[in-house]
């Protein structure tokens, strides 16, 4: 137990990582869904005509999306081709 601590601490997220994410930011959504992050904000605020809003958890200034609403998502505009 003692490399994990050491291992949060020196990440600076004082929690241990156990692989990826379920839950991204804006940033990290952006780079999963190859888009720009202000086209994503333009996306999750539903100001691109024909392209449905992504879902997302808004928790003060913080955007959060669970990569499962980005693939969602994905698969939507995929089916919209």
């Amino acid at each position: 137990m003692k490399h994990l601590r050491r291992a949060a601490s020196e990440s600076g997220t004082g929690s241990v990582s156990t692989g990826p994410s379920t839950v991204l930011d804006l940033k990290q959504t952006a780079k999963y869904v190859g888009i720009s992050k202000a086209h994503l904000s333009n996306v999750l605020n539903g100001k691109v005509n024909g392209v449905p809003p992504l879902r997302c958890a808004r928790i003060g200034r913080r955007i959060l999306i669970k990569r499962e609403w980005a693939d969602e998502w994905l698969d939507e505009m995929a089916g919209k081709e």
